[in-house]
């Protein structure tokens, strides 16, 4: 049964597997869920010390997040974002995500570091990372002759987990 994606989500989304796993939680953050979900995605599978190193070139301005989703196949891109430097198409920097992302991922690099004494934190691999809708804070704007406008501020819960993929291949090289 799938969730409803209109709601808010409780809870990690994945299941937890693996003892050599890290994970962290931001809920309820006032951050745009677009520019998350393009952090992720571009982020997803790296080593999470490249991450960080990443995302703060991205807060520098140095290298842009590139933005894929919304396009129009063949029709030019309509990704909200315009083409930047080199060979990456549409692409934007978002400073405040990014910022909450660098945070995220120190977090769960922390978390890996208290709960398993032998990891190198920064060599562990984002294998899950998700941008998730959070509540919506309601709120209306006065309108003239005694109406309302509806002005609504949504938030964003994200989701990590970082996986030792060193410890596996240790594991295949004993049998």
């Amino acid at each position: 049964m799938s969730r409803d994606r209109t709601k808010p989500q409780s809870g990690y989304s994945q299941l937890l597997q693996g003892n050599r796993l890290a994970i962290a939680r931001l809920k309820n953050s006032d951050i745009h869920h677009k520019h998350c979900y393009q952090i992720a995605r571009a982020v997803k599978g790296m080593y999470a010390g490249d991450a960080v190193e990443y995302l703060e070139k991205v807060v520098k301005e140095e290298v842009a997040i590139p933005y894929t989703r919304r396009s129009r196949k063949g029709k030019g891109g309509n990704t909200m974002a315009g083409h930047r430097k080199g060979k990456m198409g549409p692409g934007r920097y978002p400073r405040k995500a990014s910022i909450a992302f660098i945070k995220l991922i120190e977090s769960a690099m922390d978390n890996a570091r208290q709960h398993h004494e032998d990891i190198d934190a920064e060599d562990m691999v984002i294998t899950h990372l998700a941008a998730h809708r959070g509540q919506v804070k309601r709120g209306f704007r006065p309108r003239a002759r005694g109406r309302a406008s509806p002005h609504n501020h949504y938030q964003v819960n994200l989701e990590i987990f970082l996986e030792d993929m060193a410890s596996e291949e240790e594991e295949e090289d004993d049998y």
